[in-house]
């Protein structure tokens, strides 16, 4: 017997034995690591990747639904206006053009439109800055309920038309009417419940803080109470959740939740052209 050939036979069989041992004992560890990771609870994959709760401020924890009607500009509504010449599209758009262009220092923050209007606008002082849309080179206002924002609604509120000298020149206007809460209040989510649904749908980065939140309103539904006009059409809206993230380059974004039934609203799908407002009439027709 050649005992050279099988000690080293037996050293190859061996070797490839430690190998095969090896990929198992490699492949059961790590089967072990993601097992582990699977049962991590949110709360604690949240401090893992360090995304907290800033300091929030003090927020409601019930809140009813509302209801509201589409508000139709009548002639007398035009009367009333001063320093512009204005119209009544489809019956829920008052569009105007100012006499005077009004200089904007900072579109970003344009305290110079506050008074306007507060004093030239029809129910103007019930409106807040939004945003400075530079797509369209407009300034952007949401109506507000008792200091609470109606987000996103296409029938409440005011696009500001700038020119190319950062003057505004115009406007367009929606407006509901005969804001009312429902009797039942609504059990809100808390603010540790909103981010790690947030987190758990993958829409915060690690490292990021939530550094604001505040409650506002979003439509949930559109209801018809007879008639042709939309005199016989309200929107029931529901209370929802603003959460401001500051991610860890220092950006921000803002997310938004159904506060009672914690749906998350994807804001950048909504579209606030009031064309869409004509088109809807049109089809009604």
């Amino acid at each position: 017997m050649d005992w050279s050939k099988t000690k080293t036979i037996f050293i190859v069989v061996f070797l490839i034995l430690d190998i095969f041992l090896l990929i198992l004992f490699v492949q059961k560890y790590n089967d072990s690591q993601l097992e582990t990771i699977g049962d991590l609870s949110t709360t604690e994959r949240l401090a893992g990747e360090n995304v907290t709760l800033g300091e929030l401020p003090d927020v409601e924890d019930s809140r009813p639904y509302l209801n509201a009607e589409y508000y139709r500009f009548m002639s007398s509504d035009l009367q009333e206006l001063e320093g512009q010449t204005a119209t009544i599209r489809e019956g829920q758009i008052l569009e105007s053009v100012l006499t005077e262009p009004v200089a904007i220092e900072d579109p970003e923050n344009p305290e110079e439109l506050n008074e306007l209007l507060e004093d030239y606008v029809t129910n103007g002082g019930q409106y807040t800055f939004w945003e400075y849309d530079e797509e369209d080179n407009q300034l952007i206002y949401f109506q507000t309920f008792e200091g609470l924002t109606l987000y996103y609604n296409l029938n409440a509120q005011i696009a500001v038309q700038l020119n190319g000298n950062n003057e505004a020149i115009s406007y367009e206007q929606t407006y509901l009417t005969s804001l009312e809460e429902f009797t039942e209040e609504q059990q809100l989510r808390e603010p540790r419940s909103v981010l790690e649904t947030f987190y758990d749908r993958n829409l915060i980065q690690p490292n990021s803080t939530a550094v604001d939140l505040q409650l506002g309103y979003y439509p949930l539904f559109v209801q018809e109470t007879g008639g042709d006009t939309d005199e016989g059409i309200t929107q029931v809206l529901t209370p929802t959740w603003k959460m401001t993230i500051e991610n860890e380059d220092g950006s921000r974004n803002d997310l938004f939740m159904n506060a009672v039934d914690g749906s998350i609203y994807d804001m950048s799908q909504v579209d606030l052209d009031f064309e869409q407002l004509e088109e809807e009439d049109e089809i009604a027709e």
